[in-house]
């Protein structure tokens, strides 16, 4: 659903109202389809069709790892000159000449980048943020070779005051070029805070420490070690569908790791935090508060672990739980809280208070491509309140018997969120499936145990 949706509307956001239906009805369906998924109940539903969804199943697999494979090779075909782009004509030479200079650095992928260095640097990479020379240090090249680059988050001030939905590109290329002659003047209609709690840019300092500071290699690492680490919890008889499930999440390995997507580095602790819950809950939550630390995707995920940790093990070891996941993020984030707290909190919230505008994949797009013209974000943050108010209140109430639901309920606000980008929704298909296969097999709701009790 994830691949359609980026079929559809031709790439990972939206840019036309005909899209935005296509991609709100194909992201609505991704959420279904996962539902019945995450309920046992529908194992037993489906069995009498277990032989055809196989073949289903197995045909889909073999033209995803097709995908997957000559998408590869064309990426090291280009990237070690076989492949030559001007051997071709447009578009697909302007499509090759693109992908060549993958990994391309998103705004907030070169803010970290910039944070983790001024860190080692003894610099406080909040007060020392600066998008401008971010960019050129660590974009320039592959912009240089490809076009100015635009990959900015506009923010509705100055010359942008009146501009809705969104500036055009031509008007953001505008203010890049006259940016870059005076770095040190960051223009307000872009957004130059360091937006991410402290674990963002501390998780990669080892790295960097140790000469890895190839952004694409340390993200890599972070992806196979999710999956590495899913192998290792799902049963050995269910091994096969988990590593051929990651293997063809061509979202995963295309636009994260050959894309950048820089919160992959938080997927083991996400992985790791929710499979562990039932048997190692403080060390499950633990983790999930490392990867609060790092991204904000995770403080979603933290209070369906509580719950779901509480409907286990009861209301002592949950708020045990919840007090480590605490002193988690506390260990990374606290000595820039104490440093500097008012620019901690306005950098960490700048997504809040600052007035960006909307983007993403789900229900903003019709903002966004102008079916609907809401200009204030405020309904939309009723809407993920209320969405993320009544899926805990749902799931406490219905955790205990359906405990892989959690996984989609902390995911579903988002859709309804101001900005709502896809690479948010990554992660949460891979480990409720891994929470699946472990449920499947301890439930016994084997094939041949549902036709043995029907």
């Amino acid at each position: 659903m994830k691949l359609g949706f980026s079929s559809l509307t031709g790439g990972p956001y939206v840019v036309s109202p005909s899209k935005s239906i296509l991609g709100i009805i194909s992201w609505i369906a991704w959420f279904g389809v996962l539902w019945f998924v995450a309920l046992p109940r529908t194992d037993v539903l489906l069995a009498r069709w277990n032989d055809h969804l196989k073949k289903v199943t197995v045909t889909i697999v073999v033209l995803l790892a097709f995908a997957g494979v000559s998408i590869a090779g064309i990426y090291i075909g280009l990237k070690t000159d076989i492949i030559k782009p001007d051997s071709f004509s447009d578009p697909i030479k302007s499509a090759l000449a693109y992908f060549k200079t993958q990994p391309r650095y998103s705004d907030g992928a070169a803010l970290t980048q910039q944070a983790t260095e001024n860190f080692i640097g003894g610099k406080n990479p909040y007060a020392s943020s600066n998008i401008i020379t971010a960019m050129e240090t660590y974009d320039g090249l592959a912009s240089d070779n490809n076009g100015p680059f635009v990959n900015l988050t506009p923010i509705q001030k100055g010359r942008f005051t009146e501009v809705f939905p969104y500036p055009s590109q031509e008007a953001l290329t505008s203010l890049w070029e006259q940016s870059k002659s005076n770095p040190a003047a960051v223009p307000v209609e872009l957004e130059s805070r360091l937006s991410y709690p402290a674990g963002s840019f501390l998780i990669s300092v080892p790295f960097v420490l140790a000469g890895m500071d190839n952004m694409q290699v340390v993200v890599g690492i972070f992806l196979v070690a999710a999956i590495v680490f899913g192998l290792w919890r799902v049963p050995r008889g269910s091994r096969l569908i988990f590593a051929l499930a990651a293997a063809v999440s061509l979202e995963l390995w295309i636009t994260g790791l050959i894309g950048l997507e820089k919160r992959l580095v938080v997927f083991p602790f996400m992985v790791a935090g929710w499979l562990l819950i039932p048997k190692h809950p403080k060390l499950a939550m633990l983790l999930l508060g490392a990867g609060a630390a790092a991204y904000q995707t995770v403080w979603f995920l933290v209070p369906f672990a509580t719950l779901y940790a509480y409907h286990l093990w009861g209301i002592k070891r949950a708020a045990v739980g919840l007090s480590l996941a605490v002193a988690a993020f506390a260990a990374f984030n606290l000595p820039f809280i104490i440093a500097s707290p008012v620019l901690w909190f306005t950098s960490v919230m700048a997504p809040m208070i600052d007035p960006l505008y909307p983007l993403g994949v789900g229900l903003v797009s019709l903002t966004e491509t102008g079916i609907v013209n809401i200009q204030s974000s405020a309904i939309f943050t009723v809407l993920e309140i209320a969405a993320l108010a009544g899926g805990l209140w749902w799931y406490y109430k219905n955790g205990s018997k359906y405990p892989s639901t959690g996984l989609l309920l902390a995911i579903l606000p988002v859709f309804f969120a101001w900005r709502s980008l896809g690479s948010y929704f990554f992660y949460f298909d891979i480990i409720l499936l891994a929470a699946v296969l472990i449920e499947y097999r301890s439930r016994n709701i084997t094939p041949a145990a549902i036709e043995a009790r029907v």
